[in-house]
């Protein structure tokens, strides 16, 4: 299995925005984001995609991979991509997610649900934060 994980390019934006979608994952800042974007490709198509965020706080997002391609390793070779290119950047990367036990594996740890107010003003200002199940996590 030959996995290729690239810098996302103009042609990938269908793609990834279709993949985001799936799991109703914003795809409203793919075009703005695009040269933070990096994609997985498997078998000639874009299996997965990653997001590094770099705002406030530097974000790993948008992570993504094909249900049919799940459990290869995709996922993991995306986020490690991403954590390399942050290393350069900062000594701390954030994320938001509902399956922290496998950013656990990767070195990210939980932390309290209140820091989510403080760190990302959009869940300061979400009428949904209290009933939001993301984890909020960092490496």
């Amino acid at each position: 299995m030959d996995i290729e994980i690239r810098g996302a390019t103009p042609y990938d934006i269908k793609d990834i925005k279709k993949l985001l979608s799936f799991y109703y994952l914003d795809t409203e800042s793919v075009e703005k984001n695009l040269p933070e974007f990096i994609v997985a490709v498997l078998d000639k198509r874009i299996a997965g995609c990653a997001c590094l965020d770099i705002g406030d706080v530097v974000e790993l997002r948008s992570i993504a991979v094909l249900p049919g391609y799940r459990n290869k390793g995709i996922g993991s070779r995306l986020v490690d991509s991403i954590l390399n290119r942050a290393a350069d950047l900062t000594g701390t990367v954030y994320l938001r997610t509902t399956s922290p036990g496998f950013f656990e594996k990767k070195g990210f740890h939980r932390l309290v649900n209140e820091e989510k107010k403080v760190t990302w003003k959009d869940c300061s200002e979400c009428d949904k934060f209290n009933i939001c199940k993301q984890i909020i996590m960092k490496i």
